[in-house]
């Protein structure tokens, strides 16, 4: 009895070389393919972040700027200086004009016989010693300084020259009308319309007490101001205070009246 034929088994089918998932690996059966027998690199086996790192308490180095940018929100903002101004000088007071009847003291450091005080003469003049007249009025403290300064050194008398100038007596103001005691009087340092009038001996009965006129030096014509603390007087100013409406009318009307006035005390 023939026995049956035994079935051979299927082979097993071939599956393809499996490809390169990275570029770095190499395909089976490319050995040859390796350079002095180098090995394949092993694919990466972790995630790869793509996200961009952010910076974590980024402070400027000690190189930067305090005044650059800052490059990252999370960087503290440059700390500024704070620098307090405690007053200026007189010498830098640029808003006071000086003229005549104003005294000044002039120092020129290091040189005592170059400095002293010296009084603005009728025609606006300092006089000074080696230097003689210089002209002061209609200038500041500061420019006298500088012109000063400039003569010192242009006359050969000091190379590098320090000069400062100072108002010891500034000239004096007026004020005229219904006060007690009009005339001239010195001026005071932040002198106020209550003091210029508390100097002339007060009001007079016929007086405007609520407002007064100032004419500035080289003004032509006064305005009108309030006559409270909040309006200064300045050296040279001419103030005026004015009657009232009633006293104002009355004494135009006084030149008319008068005559009726004597006639009917002559005939009672």
């Amino acid at each position: 009895m023939l026995a049956a034929p035994a079935f051979a088994q299927d082979a097993p089918a071939q599956s393809a070389p499996p490809q390169p998932r990275y570029a770095t690996m190499i395909a089976p059966g490319d050995a040859d393919a390796l350079v002095d027998g180098a090995q394949p690199v092993a694919a990466p086996t972790t995630p790869v972040s793509t996200t961009p790192e952010q910076p974590i308490d980024a402070t400027p180095s000690a190189n930067n700027s305090v005044s650059s940018p800052r490059r990252y929100a999370t960087m503290q903002a440059p700390q500024t200086e704070t620098v307090t101004v405690i007053g200026l000088r007189s010498s830098e007071d640029t808003s006071y004009r000086l003229d005549t009847g104003d005294t000044v003291r002039v120092t020129v450091f290091g040189e005592t016989d170059l400095s002293g005080t010296f009084e603005i003469d009728g025609q606006g003049y300092v006089r000074l010693p080696l230097i003689g007249p210089v002209q002061a009025a209609g200038i500041s403290t500061y420019g006298l300084e500088t012109r000063l300064t400039s003569l010192l050194i242009q006359g050969g008398f000091l190379l590098t020259p320090r000069v400062n100038v100072e108002v010891t007596t500034h000239r004096p103001f007026y004020i005229i009308g219904e006060v007690a005691k009009p005339g001239e009087y010195p001026y005071v340092n932040a002198m106020s319309v209550p003091n210029a009038i508390a100097l002339a001996g007060g009001y007079t009965d016929r007086a405007a007490e609520s407002a007064v006129y100032i004419r500035h030096q080289g003004e032509t014509k006064g305005r009108e101001v309030p006559a409270d603390e909040s309006t200064r007087i300045r050296p040279g100013d001419v103030v005026r205070v004015e009657r009232t409406t009633y006293w104002s009318i009355m004494t135009l009307l006084s030149p008319l009246i008068s005559p009726f006035a004597t006639a009917a005390y002559l005939l009672k």
